[in-house]
């Protein structure tokens, strides 16, 4: 079993409209949008919605190696490749079935897909290479496992990263980071301000 390790505080750099990023080992975490939103991981309501939660697996393809890190955004994780070079450009896949409600762009998180799975939950995917709507568009169904983008640096961050998030609401047809809750893949929760797991094995298959 992969262990945590307590990392100590990235430094911090200023950057326009008083944004921060953090800057750590050669990886960025998400931008502004994903900074300072509440730790909703210790809802209530989210201790009711996990028994009802879907199986997530990690959105990148079967057997790849990737080291995530919450920085100073739990309960959002930041994913590379294990080691982190080569990250740009790997593909990311859909943690679960469901459907796309969202394909946009922000400056904060730049190229950014959201999609609705069961059950109230939802996913979202930022700093996309691409244009999101270049492998799916909002309103496709997506199957597990399916290509909805790859790994890149659009928006608020200068590295190559996935900024990743699952979040929950039980009624409508969109989130925003208010909604945010501790991530789990394949049944195991990844969360905790400053944790890092250096290999996790997707088991998206």
């Amino acid at each position: 079993m992969t262990t945590t390790r307590k990392l100590r505080r990235p430094a911090q750099i200023a950057v326009a409209g008083g944004a921060v990023l953090a800057l750590s080992a050669g990886i960025a975490p998400a931008g502004a949008a994903a900074l300072g939103a509440p730790a909703a991981d210790r809802a209530p309501a989210a201790e009711a919605a996990a028994k009802k939660k879907p199986k997530f697996q990690m959105p990148f393809t079967c057997k790849s190696k990737m080291r995530l890190d919450t920085w100073g955004h739990s309960p959002a994780l930041d994913i590379v490749k294990k080691g982190n070079p080569g990250s740009s450009g790997k593909a990311v896949v859909s943690s679960y079935k469901g459907k796309v409600v969202g394909t946009y762009y922000t400056k904060g998180s730049g190229n950014t897909i959201q999609i609705k799975h069961k059950n109230g939950w939802f996913t979202a995917y930022y700093h996309l290479k691409d244009k999101a709507s270049k492998y799916v568009q909002k309103g496709d169904k997506v199957k597990r496992g399916k290509k909805i983008g790859r790994i890149g640096a659009s928006g608020a961050t200068t590295h190559a990263h996935l900024h990743y998030e699952q979040r929950y609401k039980k009624s409508g047809n969109w989130t925003d980071e208010s909604h945010r809750r501790a991530v789990h893949f394949n049944g195991k929760k990844y969360t905790g301000q400053g944790n890092t797991w250096k290999s996790v094995t997707s088991k998206n298959c």
